[in-house]
């Protein structure tokens, strides 16, 4: 192998890494952040752990599928639907309204409905009642600096990875240039 085509090769190849690697950690990480979200059809109740004080928000999945079924919902909330939050022993939580998150990706739409703040590991009862059409609620943690982290090191990866393969290929390529060339034999 030429002198050089090395460190070229492993350029392309870190550069590959970046490429492929940042949005398989982005998607890995909202996968699993999925997995800290607990769904149920409403109108009903549903009994969260909640082990991580914090900001948790209900969301309405009008868009979504759940239990082998897919629902289309409107966005809109029938007007007689009530939501009742407690913690454990039926103390009532602050359910402060705010439906300004949204999320949305391939054949899944949410809307934020509103919030509340936990202040200690406890169970937490979700009980919605009203509305005569089957929805499907959430409950999950939700905390935008996360997200935005997840983005800040996802480019800062991605920028280590681009500076270091094009190190790499420049370097190899100096060397290529650099290297002595075997002349042809004349003959005679």
């Amino acid at each position: 192998m030429k002198a050089g085509a090395k460190q070229i090769i492993a350029g392309a190849i870190v550069f590959g890494i970046g490429v492929i690697c940042v949005p398989f950690l982005i998607v890995l990480t909202l996968l699993r952040d999925r997995s800290d979200l607990l769904e149920f059809e409403v109108p009903g109740v549903a009994m969260a752990f909640v082990d991580t004080p914090g900001r948790y928000y209900l969301w309405h999945d009008y868009q979504t599928m759940y239990d082998g079924r897919t629902y289309h919902n409107p966005i809109e909330l029938p007007d007689d639907l009530v939501i009742k939050i407690s913690a454990q022993g039926g103390i009532p939580l602050d359910f402060v309204s705010d439906s300004h998150a949204s999320f949305s990706t391939i054949g899944r739409a949410r809307q934020s409905l509103g919030y509340v703040e936990v202040n200690k590991a406890v169970q937490v009862t979700i009980d919605v009642t009203g509305g005569a059409e089957s929805r499907i609620f959430s409950f999950s943690p939700f905390s935008v600096s996360r997200f935005v982290g997840l983005i800040v090191k996802g480019f800062l990866f991605a920028g280590l990875a681009a500076i270091s393969s094009l190190g790499l290929i420049i370097w190899g390529i100096v060397k290529l240039a650099n290297a002595p060339r075997k002349t042809a034999k004349l003959r005679s």
